[in-house]
Formats: C-alpha cells, sequence, structure tokens
C-alpha cells in the first residue's frame, strides 16, 4: 500500500514527534512514507518543505539558480528544527552562510540538505539525521540572533567555512560579507556591511583557530566593492596573470561630468572597462536597454568595454585571459 496516499495532518506542522503524530492518530508505519524524513531521535519533517520560488517572482525573470534554491531550501529545515534544538545549541558552517545569504554550494557538489548545528557544551561531534552536530570552542564563536535564528554571526561564519572551502571560493564568500553596495554616483551605500574588515580580521586571528594561517593570507584579498562572486572570481584572475590591479566599483564620467555608468572594473588611464553579465542582463529587457545605452555612451567618450559572460569566465578561461591582455595591450597603444 502506498504511505503516502493518506496526507499528514495539518495540525503536526512541519516539524513534529513521534508521539505528536500518536496523538494525531498517525500510525507508525506512516512515518516511514517517502514524504517523511527522521532528523533526529523520535523527531520528524515533512520532506515536501522545500522553497519554490517561480520566475515571476525573481528578479532575473527565471527561476532561481540550483545553488541559490539549495540555500533556500536549507535555510527553511533549519529554521524548521529550531524548535527542537537543544538549549544553546545554533546554526553554523553551511547552514549559517546560507541564513546570511552568503554565495556558498552544496559541500561535495551534491544537493543533500544537511543541516549544521552546534554548540559550545559537549565533547563529540557526530553526524546523524541529516544534521552535523559540532562542539565548537565559545573563544572561536560568535553567536547572534538573526530574526529568531541562533547562528553565528558572518565574521565566525566566514572563519569556520574557509578551510573547506577552495581560495576562490573563501575569497567570494568574504567579498560577501564585506560588501557595501553603493548608489552609483554617489558615496551613499545601500545597507550596511555584513561584517567590518576589523570583525574578520579578529575572527582570522584567534588563537588555536583551524585554518589561520589560511585565512590571515586571505584577508588582504578581499574587497567591500565586489557585487557578485564572479566578480571576485575575475579579480583573482586578474592578479593571476598579473594584469594591473583595476579600479573597483568605478563611477564613468564624460568631460561635462555626466555619470556614464558605473563598472565593475576600470582602467580609468586606459579608458578600458570589465563588465561581468549575468543571465539577467540578457533576460530583462530593462537591464538590456540599460547596457545599451551605457556602452553607447562609454563609446563616444572613447572607453572600450570587455563583457565577460558566465560561460566565458568558468568555460573558457584562457580565452578570457587572452581577450583581458590584448585589450590591454590595444588600449595602451591607443593612449
Amino acid at each position: 500500500m502506498d504511505r503516502r496516499q493518506h496526507p499528514l495532518p495539518e495540525s503536526l506542522g512541519t516539524v513534529f514527534t513521534a508521539a505528536a503524530a500518536r496523538a494525531a492518530g498517525v500510525d507508525s508505519r506512516r512515518l516511514h512514507g517517502d514524504d517523511v524524513v527522521r532528523i533526529a531521535p523520535g523527531t520528524y519533517s515533512r520532506s515536501d518543505g522545500e522553497v519554490f520560488v517561480s520566475p515571476a517572482d525573481h528578479p532575473s525573470g527565471r527561476l532561481p539558480h540550483p545553488h541559490e534554491r539549495w540555500r533556500q531550501s536549507l535555510t527553511i529545515r533549519a529554521i524548521n528544527l529550531i524548535e527542537v534544538m537543544k538549549p544553546n545549541a545554533f546554526f553554523s558552517h553551511y547552514t549559517a552562510a546560507a541564513i546570511w545569504g552568503l554565495p556558498v554550494s552544496p559541500p561535495l557538489g551534491g544537493d543533500e540538505l544537511r543541516v549544521d548545528i552546534a554548540s559550545c557544551e559537549g565533547s563529540q561531534s557526530l553526524e546523524r539525521f541529516g544534521v552535523t552536530y559540532r562542539v565548537l570552542s565559545p573563544r572561536q564563536v560568535k553567536v547572534v540572533v538573526l530574526r529568531g535564528i541562533p547562528v553565528t554571526d558572518p565574521a565566525t561564519t566566514w572563519a569556520e567555512l574557509t578551510p573547506g572551502l577552495t581560495r576562490s571560493q573563501a575569497v567570494a564568500v568574504g567579498d560577501a560579507v564585506l560588501r557595501h553596495p553603493r548608489y552609483p554616483g554617489t558615496s551613499r551605500y545601500k545597507r550596511d556591511p555584513l561584517a567590518t574588515r576589523s570583525q574578520l580580521e579578529q575572527a582570522a586571528t584567534t588563537p588555536y583557530r583551524r585554518g589561520g594561517r589560511e585565512l590571515r593570507e586571505l584577508l588582504p584579498l578581499l574587497t567591500h566593492q565586489s557585487a557578485s562572486p564572479p566578480e571576485s572570481h575575475i579579480r583573482m584572475l586578474l592578479a593571476e596573470w598579473r594584469a594591473p590591479p583595476p579600479e573597483l566599483d568605478y563611477d564613468v564620467y564624460s568631460p561635462e561630468g555626466r555619470l556614464l555608468g558605473c563598472s565593475e572594473f576600470a582602467y580609468p588611464q586606459l579608458k578600458l572597462a570589465i563588465e561581468y553579465e549575468g543571465e539577467h542582463h540578457f533576460s530583462q529587457a530593462k537591464q538590456y536597454a540599460r547596457d545599451v545605452e551605457k556602452y553607447q555612451a562609454y563609446a563616444e567618450e572613447g572607453w572600450r568595454v570587455l563583457r565577460v559572460t558566465s560561460s566565458l569566465l568558468y568555460r573558457q578561461p584562457l580565452e578570457l585571459k587572452r581577450q583581458v591582455l590584448e585589450a590591454l595591450r590595444v588600449s595602451r597603444e591607443t593612449r
């Protein structure tokens, strides 16, 4: 018999105990259905609680990236566990990053919704029922409450995550923590950063921190002016290719002082800009029209623009290197 043919009572909520299920008239065999997940001894969750975002709700007009959906679903699963967590427990590592909206992807390339829960009490870390339990040193962790969710603060989250990330991933996450988005053409900011550089430095230099040396080496590579992981990755590649360091988040003006646009990477002396263009630059009519107007204005003032797509950045990095170095050479010769 199909155990899914009888829906679970709405009164059970998303997370419920075996005792609550029995009280609601749910047979114990029903808890072995493939729409139920055992998340702790005697505690279960509905497995159909993934977040769905329709194309109409997403800024790009398309479904969000699978990694974004994974972060949303992981956050929802974590929130559902709060009521059964032990006192003084909190979310850490990938789960904390997802809660803060940091650009992490599923570890090892999978899509498992394994929740990271930690505590500063106890003596043993373990994995069971889709949850990784860790015991962390109170000297190395700062915990805050974000909208009712106990979670490591952004600086701690970056420091705890980094040893398990690649160098480019760690820089992208660190950039996202420091990001201080600005209104183009002004010195006004849209919001505060999630953490300051001094807070990251404090987290990185905490005594006996795992991966402390790597964290300290990464700190000088981070910036508050990167708006996305691809921008962080391009910046690291430019350094690897020994290209001159560009200006970041640079406002381009006409000689009369009219703002033409803001570019992620710019070489003002060479009048060369490098722009990363995600899918929304092509799928959104308004964004596409703004880009056309912006690049026309740049061209009229003698600026060259190298437009970088996701395919060029991640699938053809050698071709991107050739284009960057060639654009720099041509721009130098024409100045």
